[in-house]
């Protein structure tokens, strides 16, 4: 099976967190919010629109957003077996919602309000070259050890956070009982994973 780029992965490991999250029942600490879509998507050029194809077209976006949700989610059930009940209802979700015609264009506007018409031919060069093709070959796994190299170097210091994070909840439930304002959310320590 193929593996997928790292626009693809990025989209889809998103998609595959917001369901383990709804799995987890657990409400994050500091909700962080979705970006709004515009209101009105800003009218692009002919030649901004072929900019961003042409680039989409040299990371083979379209048929990574169309063929990875398998082994997306295959891939985070690896890191969570306790995920492995609901791969089936994720793997679904995925190809219901994560379609190429419901994304693109959306990221184009993305795209093509993020760079230039030129930056976008500039990349979709790149992209097409052999060190380009070399990098979405690559990059899924250089991306995936380098977050095993941060948990390498962060895990020693895990209970160091630990603490941290325990002093706050107690100083928030202080604040919290001190305010006397009515039942208010209480903060907890964090679960003994690193």
């Amino acid at each position: 099976m193929k593996r997928p780029g790292p626009i693809a992965s990025a989209i889809i490991a998103l998609a595959v967190a917001a369901c383990a999250e709804a799995q987890n029942h657990a409400k994050p600490a500091t909700p962080v919010p979705m970006p709004k879509p515009a209101a009105s998507p800003v009218p692009l050029s002919a030649s901004q629109r072929a900019a961003v194809a042409d680039l989409f077209a040299a990371l083979k976006l379209q048929q990574q957003v169309q063929s990875m949700p398998e082994s997306m989610v295959d891939g985070e059930i690896a890191r969570n077996p306790g995920m492995g009940p609901f791969r089936d209802l994720m793997v679904g979700w995925l190809k219901k919602y994560m379609t190429w015609s419901a994304m693109e264009p959306q990221l184009t506007q993305l795209y093509a309000s993020t760079f230039t018409e030129e930056e976008l031919k500039t990349m979709a060069a790149f992209y097409r070259s052999p060190a380009g093709q070399k990098a979405l070959q690559k990059m899924p796994e250089m991306m995936q050890r380098t977050a095993m190299l941060g948990a390498q170097l962060s895990q020693p210091h895990a209970d160091e956070l630990k603490t941290q994070m325990s002093a706050r909840a107690e100083e928030l439930q202080k604040k919290e009982a001190g305010a006397g304002a009515g039942p208010a959310p209480r903060a907890t320590a964090p679960p003994n994973k690193p």
